[in-house]
């Protein structure tokens, strides 16, 4: 029997060894209720407490669960006999239910009282009052309830450490905060390498520098320490820390500490984006050529960066932080347009505006700028307005002389265009009345003659025809030579073969020529003509000047480029004199540009001439 309240007792003694025992041996038993029975749990004796809690008299020799009302907890009566029989021994809970209506909640242990023959002849009940200990767990778990719920309610996260700077307890935005699990935060160590924290430069955080750290050693509180933690997903947090030591009375060393901790992520991103905004803001008006400047809608003050100085000429003195200063140097003719344009976006609430106009700088010459200006709205109303000032003075300058030179060029086309016209209508008329004409009137003579001498008339017929044939031949050859539908009706190949057919065969030049089949397909009608007229002009160009023997075309196609290459072994020119009489190379250079290509000639006395074109295949 290991049960300490399983005794050795005569059966005459039992009663008495209750009250002794209450008085002498067991002091634990003052406060509780103790009772014995038979084995068939008639009662026996009991102490004062025992009377106390069942107050009626007349207890002896009755059935105990007939005279006290009781209800088994997670038990019954028939575990108890069976547990008595198998161990001697009983313990469990019960609720008392007294005559008055009272309840009570008892902690109860029944034991065999053991002869000296090892006999069990009466049973031993110990009850303990558990009512009050109940009551104040029910009301130690509604306040830690509470407890619990302020705590998981709070918008921060709150910790509490032990001594040794573990985590003891933790609200469930202490843990989400950290993108930790209430249970994985719980134990872990406060100043650990774990939370990854720095500082706001980026180094890493000391672990002695740790608020809870620093108040667990000094005792003294922390306030406000900023600190970045990464999470475990990696994600940066920034953090307010607050810490603060426990120490019980009459102690010097702390028990533990309370950590309080808010988010500030967002409000630290928006002061770092705020100071690089505004560094930016400071070093982009340093070192662009554009004069910033910034507005303040409600005390018309302006603020300029360095670069306007410049632009303007004027001093820092000189210039006054208003409009009104402002306005007074723009030119007369533009000032009134653009108050009004600045005006009208105001009116109109527009977020942005641009103008152009002339100022007047610091030595009283006028520039022509560009002025942008974002306008900023606060409650709905225009409060700043920040813009960049562009000097256009250059770029007027430049775009006036290319449009002058433009013109130039345009008329330089056309006196190409009028004298080429002029060159094909007095190359029509030698070719009719040096060749066709000729060879007409050569015709008639033989026509004429036949009438005359009949004789020999058929001779002289046959002969007129054979003159007639050729005049024919010279015309048709002079009308392809004109049209533009010859390249569109027999294709780029043939008709350059047909200059390379008249070359070798009427001015007997041996010419060579390479041809691409595929730049067929992919060129338009008019890259076709411009190719055709270019080779044509570089063509006729060789028999009348060159005195040349052998002739090379080239036309293919480079990556992405038609490559055009025609060369002689004439006699050459000088390539770098200027010729006034350059029509011809004129109106291929314009032919070259309207297609975006590049032409270019080679020479040199006595080393022949190369010319060549790169025009890209879809320009």
């Amino acid at each position: 029997m290991n049960n300490p309240l399983s005794k050795r007792l005569k059966p005459a003694d039992h009663l008495s060894v209750i009250h002794k025992s209450m008085m002498i041996n067991e002091p634990l038993l003052l406060q509780d209720a103790v009772l014995q029975t038979d084995l068939s749990f008639n009662i026996t004796g009991w102490n004062p407490v025992a009377e106390l809690l069942h107050g009626q008299p007349g207890a002896l020799n009755k059935y105990l669960f007939d005279l006290v009302k009781v209800e088994f907890i997670n038990s019954d009566l028939e575990q108890m006999k069976t547990s008595l029989r198998e161990s001697s021994y009983w313990s469990g809970e019960v609720n008392f239910h007294r005559f008055d209506g009272q309840e009570f909640q008892f902690g109860c242990t029944a034991s065999y009282i053991i002869n000296e023959n090892e006999q069990p002849v009466s049973i031993l009940f110990v009850c303990h009052n558990l009512t009050e200990e109940k009551d104040r767990e029910v009301q130690l778990a509604e306040a830690e309830k509470k407890y619990e719920t302020l705590l998981n309610t709070l918008p921060d996260g709150v910790v509490m450490l032990n001594a040794d700077g573990r985590v003891a307890a933790c609200n469930k935005k202490g843990a989400e905060l950290l993108g930790l699990d209430e249970h994985d935060y719980l134990g872990q160590q406060v100043a650990s390498k774990v939370w990854q924290a720095i500082k706001e430069d980026g180094s890493d955080f000391p672990e002695t520098e740790f608020p809870a750290v620093v108040s667990l050693q000094t005792g003294f509180p922390q306030r406000n320490v900023k600190m970045g933690v990464r999470k475990p997903n990696g994600m940066l947090v920034w953090l307010s820390v607050n810490s603060q030591a426990l120490i019980r009375p009459g102690e010097f060393e702390p028990y533990a500490c309370v950590v309080s901790y808010s988010d500030i992520t967002e409000a630290t991103q928006t002061g770092k984006e705020l100071q690089r905004s505004n560094e930016r803001f400071f070093h982009a008006g340093r070192i662009t050529s554009d004069a910033i400047w910034d507005l303040d809608l409600n005390t018309n003050e302006i603020y300029r960066s360095e670069a306007f100085y410049a632009l303007s000429g004027f001093k820092h003195e000189a210039v006054q932080s208003n409009l009104n200063w402002y306005f007074e140097n723009i030119h007369p003719e533009d000032r009134d347009r653009v108050r009004q344009n600045i005006t009208d976006a105001i009116k109109d609430r527009m977020t942005f505006w641009q103008d152009e106009y002339r100022f007047r700088c610091a030595d009283g010459s006028y520039k022509y700028l560009l002025d942008k200006g974002v306008f900023l709205y606060r409650q709905g109303k225009p409060s700043r307005v920040i813009g960049a000032i562009q000097d256009l003075t250059e770029r007027k300058r430049l775009e006036a002389r290319l449009l002058y030179e433009e013109i130039q060029k345009q008329k330089q086309v056309n006196q190409a265009s009028i004298a080429a016209q002029e060159r094909e209508r007095n190359n029509i008329s030698k070719e009719l009345h040096d060749n066709v004409n000729q060879i007409l009137m050569s015709a008639k003579l033989f026509m004429d003659t036949a009438i005359r001498q009949p004789e020999q008339a058929t001779e002289l017929l046959e002969k007129a025809m054979e003159y007639q044939v050729l005049a024919l031949h010279e015309i048709r050859k002079l009308s392809k030579s004109l049209s533009n539908s010859l390249v569109e009706t027999v294709g780029l190949e043939e008709s350059i073969q047909d200059i390379v057919y008249n070359m070798q065969k009427l001015r007997l030049v041996e010419v060579e020529f390479e041809f691409s089949g595929s730049i067929e397909e992919e060129l338009s009608n008019d890259q076709k003509l411009m190719l055709f007229r270019i080779i044509q002009e570089g063509t006729t160009n060789i028999i009348k000047y060159a005195e040349a023997n052998n002739v090379s075309i080239i036309l293919l196609r480079l990556d992405n480029e038609i490559y055009l290459q025609i060369k002689d072994d004439g006699k050459g020119f000088d390539n770098t004199v200027k010729e006034r009489k350059g029509i011809g190379l004129l109106n291929m250079t314009s032919r070259a540009d309207a297609f975006s290509g590049k032409l270019d000639i080679h020479s040199e006395p006595g080393k022949g001439t190369t010319l060549e074109l790169r025009f890209p295949v879809q320009a």
